[in-house]
């Protein structure tokens, strides 16, 4: 009930103060010039500094904003014990370089809720492991994709499609292709078309949000026949941004849900103009509710999406300039760059990225970057660089970590797959 009050009776009050957050906390000025901070936010929001945003006082009448509750983790499935010894691997480059019996890992796809990672070879080969990394077996040496989301609730239900560009002049069509036999074949989806998938339901195997150019889509026959999500039309946010990344707070509650759900679902998306957004839904995409102040265009943009899976309003964004976290739904956002200058922008082409965030039960938040891989506390405000490693300086493109090996971040980077050891 304490949810049903905070998501369904909240969300007005939601709405309301995020209307008044872009006049009144931000306070934006729009002259001659167009948008533009004042003096104070720009300070605050200078590559090298960091603080809180915090909205007014809620509004007489409405139901004050949600505090998260911060509850132990339970993790659904065990830590794997494998019974089968790890065929021999070829003498290691680097002690912390992933290997597929013994060939070199490119890249890692899997689910947080799940023990299966798949991993390509440099040789282009497509792997399976059902332990965390323990054992692997060979699935094909010719695999027909080289990206693809993984089902969490049937590790053999891929979904793969590149989606269109969208930046207005491409006019090739990129069909979605599913493989139920773990990537061993796949059939092209109907009415797919440039369609990327984005989020798999972690508890039905049949469920899968997708988007192209347009809007958000969700199916609920396994990709079959796809469902626009466009939300309500006052707020038309997918009229202004494309959906680039998808998380659900998918075991929320108390007790803990028995089968992930998608009771809570984020979304970030990103304009023409580099302008990010976050937004809400409990409802499966039919309404969703801005969670970032509604300022058009943002003097912020978004890369990667996190939110936890236990933890009810925390949610976390990477964008140009630095790191943005919520433990209230946006109700605040916290901005952090300090320990970050030399991966953030700084006007310097091709020297920044921030590639991905996530937000590990330790309390850490884990952040890929175009040199290297950072870490801060959720409750610090300096980032941290991870030193003495082979891919010091090298490109991190991903991180992957499973509830079942918490122990384990595995990181993509541009010379491949690297293990990181959590202290």
């Amino acid at each position: 009930m304490n949810r049903l009050l905070r998501t369904f009776v909240l969300l007005p009050a939601m709405i309301l103060g995020f209307v008044i957050i872009p006049a009144l906390v931000f306070s934006l000025g729009f002259g001659a010039d167009g948008f533009s901070w004042n003096a104070q936010a720009a300070a605050l929001y200078s590559p090298s500094g960091q603080g809180t945003i915090s909205p007014l006082p809620t509004p007489p009448g409405t139901v004050p904003y949600p505090t998260p509750t911060r509850r132990p983790h339970h993790h659904p499935y065990p830590t794997v014990t494998p019974t089968v010894m790890p065929a021999p691997t070829a003498t290691p480059e680097s002690p912390d370089a992933a290997y597929a019996n013994g060939e070199r890992l490119e890249k890692v796809i899997g689910d947080r809720l799940s023990p299966v990672i798949y991993g390509y070879t440099t040789d282009g080969a497509l792997y399976r492991s059902p332990d965390n990394g323990a054992t692997w077996v060979l699935v094909i040496t010719t695999p027909a994709v080289d990206d693809f989301v993984m089902s969490a609730a049937d590790p053999n239900t891929l979904y793969s499609g590149k989606g269109a560009p969208c930046d207005g002049v491409s006019t090739v069509a990129e069909p979605m292709f599913k493989s139920i036999d773990g990537g061993l074949t796949w059939t092209e989806l109907p009415d797919s078309t440039n369609k990327r998938p984005l989020l798999a339901h972690q508890g039905d195997v049949d469920s899968l949000f997708a988007a192209d150019c347009e809007t958000p889509y969700v199916s609920k026959d396994g990709g079959q026949t796809w469902t626009a999500k466009a939300g309500n039309p006052a707020e038309a946010l997918w009229d202004t941004y494309v959906v680039i990344d998808m998380v659900a707070a998918s075991l929320l509650g108390d007790p803990q849900p028995a089968t992930p759900n998608w009771e809570q679902i984020y979304a970030g998306g990103v304009a023409a103009d580099g302008s990010g957004v976050v937004a809400f839904t409990n409802d499966e995409g039919n309404t969703w509710v801005r969670l970032t102040p509604n300022v058009f265009p943002s003097s912020w943009g978004l890369s990667s999406l996190t939110a936890d899976v236990y933890i009810e309003g925390l949610i976390g964004f990477a964008e140009p300039k630095g790191v943005w976290t919520t433990e209230n739904y946006g109700a605040d956002w916290q901005f952090t760059a300090e320990g970050l200058r030399n991966v953030v922008d700084r006007g310097i082409p091709g020297s920044y990225g921030l590639n991905d965030l996530a937000y590990h039960p330790n309390d850490q938040f884990y952040l890929a970057t175009v040199r290297g891989l950072y870490t801060k506390a959720l409750a610090d405000t300096d980032w941290e660089k991870v030193t003495e490693t082979a891919y010091d300086l090298i490109s991190v493109n991903s991180i992957l970590y499973t509830e079942s090996n918490l122990g384990k971040l595995w990181l993509n980077t541009a010379d491949g797959v690297y293990i990181y050891t959590i202290q």
